[in-house]
């Protein structure tokens, strides 16, 4: 590994990885630093939804406004990670039934395609679905796989030279001068100081905490939310309860004899020792369980929780429930820090977006063009030159950590060839056997 990097990315979730492959397509020399794994935290621990907008659209239109836009982008992007399943909005009482116009209405301004449908619809297609079932809408919700979208653009942004260390825990943000000068981290071989010109703080819930490593502060809400993993494909589409957000209003069709429900919400007070109580499951089950009954009789297989980080916009803003689910990109230069920048917020869905903000932040001060540089991109596996690029990164050390391992054997399962089919299963396989 160099001792020299234009600009080091904190944080391998989705935001931290496109962020790197941004930054290499722009022509950066680029260090991405884990402290775990890559898309070990957050985003790898979604319940997997690519969102339509359709759940924000009356409370959030910004952020369902930023959910539809990537929705699209990422579908063109990586159709190999993302099932077109379709979303339904059915409402189970009379309440929630006066809240189908008001959503249809903010689904349309948002540019949200959404169409009425007769309830007899999700009823023929969803037969566990409560007979109770007053109204329904259409979405397009979409299945998305966070950790095979993660390493499909980690892949790429390997192939243009970027360089990634797991389980490298950062120590300091060295500022000298008002600007940033280096990164020290500690690894299981000890601890390694990068010069570099700039930072990328792309933490999730620790960007606080990175932050605080440059002696800056920045504010973030560490909201978290339990899901429950029953074992029986209880839905085809994603079923979400026709009212704003919630506790238990959503169930994902994630995978062959896996439906999530989700989700709660609650400040998490240790970021590292997250806790499930029972009253967790009982929630999941019962507001879940209003609108697919079977739920409640198979149970969970067990309980997952994660955290999101959250930006309070208002001050004293204190529901999480409130906050919104867009994103905040900081510039720290008037700080004292130039070349320092946080991104912070969002969701799953619009961490693309999240990084090209970020990336187009940081630019000007690196010298590098600003733009859209991931938008159009299709992540196809590499070529066979492109491998043998990645392999021999591997070999000069630019990639270090179990990563390392699981990206030398696939490429010698592809040889050059374009299968995705052949690729993801063989790396995931080794490291969560199966997607739960």
């Amino acid at each position: 590994m160099r001792n020299y990097y234009d600009i080091v990315v904190i944080g391998g979730g989705i935001v931290g990885v496109f962020a790197t492959l941004d930054l290499a397509l722009r022509g950066a020399s680029v260090l991405l630093l884990e402290r775990r794994r890559i898309c070990s935290g957050t985003s790898g621990r979604s319940h997997g939804m690519l969102h339509s907008g359709a759940r924000y659209a009356t409370t959030d239109p910004k952020a369902a406004e930023e959910c539809i836009r990537e929705n699209r982008i990422l579908s063109e992007m990586a159709p190999h990670c993302i099932r077109d399943v379709g979303g339904f909005f059915v409402s189970v009482n009379p309440g929630e039934e006066e809240y189908h116009r008001p959503l249809l209405s903010s689904c349309r301004m948002a540019g949200i395609p959404s169409r009425e449908v007769d309830v007899d619809l999700p009823r023929t297609l969803e037969p566990h679905i409560t007979p109770n079932a007053r109204s329904a809408i259409l979405v397009p919700d979409k299945v998305v796989y966070a950790r095979d979208l993660a390493f499909s653009a980690l892949l790429m942004a390997l192939t243009r030279g970027a360089s990634v260390v797991e389980g490298a825990f950062v120590e300091r943000i060295q500022i000298e001068g008002g600007q940033v000068t280096g990164v020290e981290a500690s690894s299981p071989s000890g601890v390694f100081k990068i010069r570099c010109r700039g930072v990328v703080n792309a933490a999730g819930p620790w960007c606080g905490e990175v932050a605080r490593r440059a002696g800056l502060s920045v504010e973030v809400i560490p909201a978290a939310g339990v899901m429950g993993v029953a074992n029986a494909n209880l839905t085809r589409h994603i079923i979400n309860r026709m009212r704003p957000p919630s506790d238990g209003d959503i169930l994902v069709p994630y995978a062959a004899g896996a439906t999530i429900a989700g989700t709660t919400a609650k400040l998490a007070e240790d970021l590292d020792r997250l806790g499930v109580g029972e009253e967790d499951a009982e929630i999941l089950l019962q507001e879940c369980g209003e609108v697919v009954p079977a739920l409640r009789a198979i149970g969970f297989s067990r309980l997952c929780t994660s955290v999101r980080p959250l930006i309070a916009k208002n001050v004293g803003e204190t529901d999480l429930r409130e906050m919104t689910r867009s994103f905040e990109v900081i510039d720290h230069s008037e700080e004292g820090a130039r070349g320092f920048v946080t991104a912070v917020g969002g969701k799953l869905t619009t961490g693309r977006l999240i990084a090209e903000k970020a990336v187009n932040t940081i630019a000007p001060h690196l010298g590098i063009p600003t733009g859209s540089f991931t938008e159009k991109i299709r992540l196809d596996p590499p070529s066979r030159e492109e491998a043998k690029g990645i392999e021999e990164a591997i070999e000069a050390g630019e990639v270090v950590g179990p990563l390392k391992t699981m990206i030398h054997e696939s490429l010698e399962m592809i040889d050059g060839e374009r299968y995705w089919s052949l690729l993801l299963p063989l790396v995931f396989s080794k490291r969560v056997g199966e997607r739960l």
